[in-house]
Order: structure tokens, then sequence, then C-alpha cells
């Protein structure tokens, strides 16, 4: 008998033996949650004996595959009462694809493949277990499903420990790797992966992700970015701590802080913090004389994870482009893009401390402050000072002197990109019962608005996205 048939048998047997303890445990009155993590668990650990066993990788998939097949139909007629779901989630079939996805690509990889499914098999069940018993500060994933930052926080914990067992025990990564960093990388982009999924698409994203940052981060970098993403991740929990951030906005934290601080070096890491800090000072100042006008937006305070990604993900992705090309005109266009969110919020926060009323952009009447499109002086000089600080901070960092004049242009340019969207495009409402322009879908008095112009899909977070892009891209120019 072949190698690769044993193992097919083995591979069938130990996946049967699994089932059937998960379902004698529901019997024996443990609860459907932890049997159906016993299968879980014990399945995932059986990517040991797939790349141990295995010769050939067409065969290797071969009961991954099967199994998909098979929760599936388990699934839509409900045989098992250890693994039922919901009937959209089909967390149950996503593994064994995701599982089989990892063996077949990652094949050369061995520590890759293993380390992309222990995430899942692991982190997961750490997360789902402790977030249903410790959870007490939620928060909603983009399909609606919530989740638990105790929960992430404890995926995060148990991932980083069993990848780097799984880096230390098996082949496949360069020499020269470091494991500490890279198994920090991975715990922390899995933790993102999972906390955004939903409906069981974790299954799929997380042991991809994980994967994925163990197959293709290179040496050169892995210790930098695992380095940025336990500080994006400390900074992101302070914050939390302190009210600046939402739950989810401590993931946008993460995900816009981990490229930056690990791939654009002190000057990107400071013009980030620069932004960051000096922003959320200003959000928590004069609170109670913007508190009127504040009502109206959309989002206030507390930053989410759409308010990170829109001011931070310009920034974060030239940092990505300026890792793979090596084209330094990418730091710039980080720190145009990093100066214009500082510019906007600046002339946000205080810009309607002004005593004299704003004027809309496009047509200059006269407008109640807060107005979307509205400027004033005492805005626009906000706005140069943000540009202006973050700049400074940049150049104190090791930038060239010769920047500021640029980056503050650039900053200044991208808050005004964002005045003139507000005052045209963005979709903004009006409430007839208070006689009121808004941003709310659903005004303060507790009534639906109406639309009163721009697009339904264009709101402030996709506005603050096209307003860093323009910052950027004058800054790349530089």
């Amino acid at each position: 008998m072949s190698q690769d048939v044993q193992a097919l048998l083995w591979s069938y047997g130990y996946v049967g033996v699994c089932v059937v303890a998960g379902e004698l445990t529901l019997r024996l009155g443990l609860s459907r949650e932890l049997a159906r993590k016993i299968i879980h668990v014990s399945v995932g650990f059986w990517i040991f004996g797939t790349l141990g066993l295995f010769e050939n990788p067409a065969l290797a998939v071969v009961p991954s595959l099967t199994a998909a097949v098979a929760n599936w139909i388990i699934h839509r007629k409900r045989l098992l009462k250890s693994v039922e779901a919901e009937p959209g989630n089909l967390g149950t079939v996503w593994f064994p694809v995701a599982y089989s996805a990892l063996v077949w690509l990652a094949w050369d990889k061995p520590a890759a493949a293993a380390g992309g499914v222990m995430a899942m098999a692991v982190g997961d069940a750490l997360a789902s277990l402790v977030g249903r018993r410790f959870g007490r500060h939620p928060y909603e994933t983009f399909g609606g499903e919530l989740k638990s930052l105790e929960g992430s926080l404890a995926m995060c914990a148990g991932t980083f420990a069993v990848v780097l067992a799984t880096l230390t025990w098996m082949p496949g990564l360069a020499p020269d790797m470091p494991k500490v960093p890279l198994a920090a990388l991975c715990a922390v982009v899995a933790t993102c992966a999972e906390a955004l999924g939903s409906r069981g698409r974790d299954n799929l994203w997380v042991p991809l992700a994980a994967g994925a940052v163990l197959y293709l981060v290179p040496s050169a970098h892995a210790s930098g970015l695992g380095v940025a993403a336990v500080v994006a991740l400390g900074i992101g929990v302070a914050a939390w701590a302190r009210g600046s951030l939402s739950p989810s906005g401590v993931l946008g934290a993460i995900l816009v802080g981990t490229p930056v601080f690990g791939l654009a070096g002190p000057v990107g890491a400071a013009a980030l913090l620069g932004f960051f800090i000096s922003s959320s000072v200003l959000s928590k100042a004069f609170r109670a004389r913007k508190a009127d006008v504040e009502e109206e937006y959309a989002k206030t305070g507390t930053r989410d994870l759409g308010q990170a990604l829109a001011n931070g993900g310009v920034a974060a992705l030239a940092a990505v482009l300026l890792a793979v090309t090596g084209d330094a005109r990418y730091s710039l266009a980080m720190l145009g893009a990093l100066v214009a969110a500082n510019a906007d919020t600046w002339a946000t926060e205080l810009g309607v401390l002004s005593r004299s009323p704003p004027r809309l952009i496009t047509t200059l009447r006269q407008v109640p402050p807060g107005t979307s499109g509205a400027v004033s002086g005492v805005g626009l000089l906000a706005a140069t000072a943000g540009a202006a600080f973050v700049g400074l901070v940049a150049v104190l960092a090791g930038a060239r002197w010769t920047l500021i004049p640029w980056l503050v242009l650039a900053g200044v340019a991208g808050s005004l990109v964002d005045s003139i969207l507000g005052a045209t495009v963005q979709d903004v409402r009006w409430c007839d019962a208070c006689a009121r322009e808004t941003e709310r879908r659903v005004h303060r008095c507790g009534r639906p608005a109406r639309s009163l112009r721009g697009f339904s899909w264009l709101g402030n977070d996709t506005v603050n996205v096209v307003a860093t892009a323009a910052g950027a891209l004058l800054a790349f120019w530089a």
C-alpha cells in the first residue's frame, strides 16, 4: 500500500474519530458550542498529519475537499447536532476550503500552511470561548455581527503562542527569518481577519490571512512589521481605554499603524503619531462649545474602524508601496495623506469655534456652523496649522526642512477638497421636523432625515478617503 493511500485512510479515520467525540460530548451534556470547538480544534491539528504523511499535494487536499462537500450537506440537512449553526453560517465549509488552499499553495513551506491552519483552529476557538464567557466590550463587524474586544485579545495571544510553536518546530522558513516578530505579526493579522468576519467567513479569512503572512513576508521586513503590529495594538487598546477609539477603531489603528510604523521608518511613525495624538486631543477639547454643531455630524468623538481607515488608509497604502517599490516618492505621498487628514481634522474641530458664520465654499453664502462644505477664516488657519504641525513632526524625525511648504500646501488642498465634496456630492440630509441640515440618516430627534443633496453612498468617510488621496497625490510630486 502506497504512502499516500495510507495517509488517506489515516485522515478519514482521524476526522471520523473527532466527529464521533464531538457528538458524544454533546450527548453527555456539554454545550453545543463546546462540542463544536472540540471538533474544530482537533480536526485543525490534523494539518501536521497531512503535511507529515502525504507525499503528493494533489492527494493531500482530497480529505479536506471532501470534508467541505460533506459539511455542506450536513449543514443543509442538519445531520449533526454538534456542528449545527445558523442557516447562513457556512463556517464548517469554509474552514476545510481554506485548509485545502493552504496545503496546496504552501506545500513548499509547511510552516506557513500549518501556522495558518493553527491560527484558525486554536486562535479562533479561544476568541469564541473567551468572548462568550468574558466579553464585556462588544463591537460590530461589517456584516453586523457582534464580537468582543476581550475575545479578540484572547485570539491574538493564543495565535501568537501556537504560531510561534509551529514556526519553531516546522520547516520551510528562511534560516534568517525572525520567528518571534513574524508570529506576532501573524497573530495581529489573524485577529483583524477574525474580527472583520461574519456568518462563518472568518473560517476562510483567518487561515488564509495568517498563512499569507507566513508565506509572503520577507525576512527583511518581518522584524519591523512584527514590532509595529504589537505597538499599533498597544496604542489602539490604550486609545480605546481613554475613549478616543471604539473597539472597532482599535482594529483600524492596527490596520493603519502596522504598515506605517513597520515600513515607513521614523518619519512615518512620527507623522502618524502626530496626527493621531493631536486630532484625538482636539476632538475632546471645547466639547461644550461644539456639542450643538457636532450633533449634526454623522460621526463624532470616539473614532471607529471606518474613520480610522478613511483618515489613515491612504497613508498605509503608500507605506506598503514604498516598501514594495523602494520609490521615495511614496514616502512623500504618505506624508501628504497624513497632513491632509490632520488639516481637515483641525479645521473641523477648531473652525466651528469661529465667532463669524462660515460660508459655503461653492457659493460663499453664509451658512450655519457645521454645514457640510462650509469654510471660515478660523478653519483655514486651523487647517494650515494642522498640516504644518504634522510636517514639522516629520522634519524633526528626519524629513527634509524644505518639504514643509509643500506639505502645508498638500494638507490645505486636501482639506479644501473635503469641503468642496461636502458642498456638492456628499450625502447631506434635511430634518423637516427640526428644519436643520444633517449628515445623519436618522436625526437626533429620532425622525428619518430626507435626502437634500449629494449621493446616498458618498458619506463622510468616503469623502475623507478622497481628500487624503488628493493630499497624497500632490505631495507625491514634491
